[in-house]
């Protein structure tokens, strides 16, 4: 008998390729599989280096048995525009003829799920890479109040960077953003898994992470039929609201 329980081939940055740990948190019910890219500098120099591989992973997670297929890298996706980003799914789905889609349109759907037109964003990046993120979002309408970003560039720093921290960060962020309705946070590496929920009861605002952003929309390409939403107001009941 076949087994029912969906498979997500998860195309992420580290070369190593290792399934994001937000993963199994929030689907402890669903397969995941995963290849590297082995990006190393959140830069375009190395976004370039690494993208046009793409669809040689896809095509592996594939024949590994993937239902569904994801590039986990916001910045990835997003440094070239959203047409790019909307020709990379494509040669998602062309590549294996399954469901496709990238960490960057998962932030657009997570925003869109709740209109958020006017948002505050916290990145990992840099300012030139910043400055790709609020084109990227404007052409979907949306209008950064406030960005700060962390200024890194070696993807191997991002572990490094504690709950605590991001929180401090978000919170003083939010002080400064004015009115928003909602809050980024920008790059998949970023562990954020219990920082939604928290945020969320403090200020009433929706917090969309790359990194659960990214699984939400993946698992969401075949459908979820759970309810998840001690992760955040992204996994709410939309009948509810």
């Amino acid at each position: 008998m076949p087994n029912p329980v969906p498979t997500f081939g998860l195309i992420v940055p580290p070369r190593e390729g290792q399934i994001p740990p937000e993963a199994q948190h929030i689907y402890p019910d669903m397969n995941f599989i995963a290849r590297g890219l082995g990006l190393v500098e959140m830069a375009h120099k190395d976004y370039d280096r690494v993208i046009a591989d793409t669809a040689d992973h896809a095509i592996l997670l594939a024949a590994s048995g993937a239902d569904a297929v994801s590039l986990m890298g916001t910045s990835l996706s997003f440094f070239k525009g959203p047409d790019f980003n909307e020709k990379l799914i494509s040669i998602l789905k062309s590549a294996t003829g399954l469901p496709a889609t990238t960490m960057s349109q998962a932030i657009i759907d997570g925003l869109a799920r709740f209109s958020a037109k006017k948002i505050a964003v916290l990145s990992a990046y840099e300012d030139d890479v910043n400055a790709r993120l609020c084109d990227y979002l404007s052409v979907y309408g949306i209008r950064v109040m406030k960005i700060a970003g962390l200024n890194i560039r070696n993807i191997a720093d991002l572990p490094h960077i504690s709950g605590e921290y991001l929180m401090a960060r978000c919170r003083e962020l939010l002080m400064q953003s004015g009115e928003c309705d909602a809050l980024l946070i920008s790059c998949g590496g970023l562990r954020t898994i219990d920082l939604a929920p928290t945020l969320e009861k403090k200020t009433g605002i929706p917090v969309v992470s790359s990194a659960v952003a990214g699984l939400w929309a993946t698992v969401n390409l075949i459908g979820d039929q759970k309810h998840r939403d001690t992760f955040g107001m992204l996994f709410a009941d939309p009948s509810k609201n």
